[in-house]
């Protein structure tokens, strides 16, 4: 099976699939309507699952015939989706029911609904399980649920950090030493590390304008953060927790993926000058040896996130596959 990416098409309501050996879109798959945040992909690399904003639903892909099989009703607006390591349950935060769903994948049955603070968006979970991470765009604050995995019904929500007034968080990523996360801050312009040993609010570090996601890469000890106003991807050195770099890619950049050496960051393009028109749509490819932006790959309309499945890459790897699990 080869390696492929995923990316969710807001606008045209479909899922990209991209050759990343060949770097060019080999496929479509068509969802339901508005489709946000990253694809979560079982560790087989069978199904994926995506919400639609629009519909309020996640649709069921089989990945080995490209195509939806069905689709799970959930709460309001649903924005990110994120299975737990063991593939049996799956996380949904839903933006306009401020909740967070669980469902058995197994019957596809929703469980429960978790309240959470106002307006939840891309939600993440530490790779050993225990948490999930949601930022909460309306309540400027990172909620985070304890996972009861022998009754997943009585998890519920232990804590909620405060990230500071109109930090409209977008995008929470859980680190894979189950000890960080990170929230993008869109409006504050900045990025926020929550210690999740005694919950609290570590530090912030300034980058680029309008911040939309963050991902760790477990190489190089640095954060990359898509920001959006900026057309710019800010790379946070973790040593000193200083930006030292900011790399232009294509317009509005969102989603973000790494495959070593390369980052792949999705252009959220809508109404744009005609001079950036020609890079709207598309994925940027960004050589993380260099920190240069070296090309682009054709997308749907749209581009929200970019998921990865590498058929070679195994859970018991945990830094590399709380990248490919994340919510992007």
């Amino acid at each position: 099976m080869e390696k492929l990416a995923y990316v969710t098409n807001t606008d045209s309501n479909d899922i990209s699939v991209v050759s990343l050996s060949d770097q060019k879109e080999i496929g479509r798959i068509s969802v339901g309507g508005s489709p946000r945040g990253g694809m979560a992909i079982d560790a087989k690399g069978i199904y994926g699952y995506v919400s639609n904003c629009a519909g309020n639903t996640v649709s069921v892909i089989d990945l080995l015939n490209n195509r939806e099989t069905g689709r799970i009703s959930v709460g309001n607006s649903p924005r990110g989706v994120v299975l737990s390591p063991d593939n049996f349950l799956l996380f949904v935060s839903n933006s306009g029911s401020n909740d967070v769903s669980i469902i058995n994948v197994n019957n596809r049955e929703e469980l429960i609904r978790i309240p959470v603070g106002d307006n939840p968006r891309a939600l993440s979970i530490t790779p050993n399980g225990k948490y999930v991470n949601i930022p909460c765009w309306g309540a400027d604050s990172l909620s985070i649920i304890e996972v009861n995995y022998d009754i997943p019904e009585k998890s519920r929500e232990v804590y909620r950090v405060f990230l500071g007034r109109d930090a409209r968080p977008y995008h929470a990523f859980s680190d894979y030493d189950n000890k960080l996360v990170y929230t993008a801050n869109t409006h504050k312009h900045s990025i926020s590390v929550v210690n999740l040993l005694d919950l609290k609010l570590e530090r912030e570090v300034p980058v680029g304008y309008g911040p939309r996601a963050v991902i760790a890469d477990t190489e190089r000890n640095l954060l990359y953060v898509s920001c959006e106003a900026s057309n710019s991807v800010s790379v946070v050195d973790k040593d000193n927790w200083k930006e030292i770099k900011q790399i232009p890619v294509g317009p509005t950049p969102r989603g973000l993926k790494i495959d070593s050496p390369m980052l792949f960051v999705s252009s959220f393009t809508r109404a744009l000058s005609k001079d950036l028109m020609s890079q709207a749509n598309s994925l940027s490819i960004v050589d993380l040896r260099k920190f240069e932006n070296i090309g682009t790959i054709k997308t749907g309309l749209g581009p929200c996130s970019i998921s990865i499945y590498d058929p070679a890459l195994k859970p018991q790897n945990s830094k590399q596959y709380s990248e490919q699990i994340a919510s992007v």
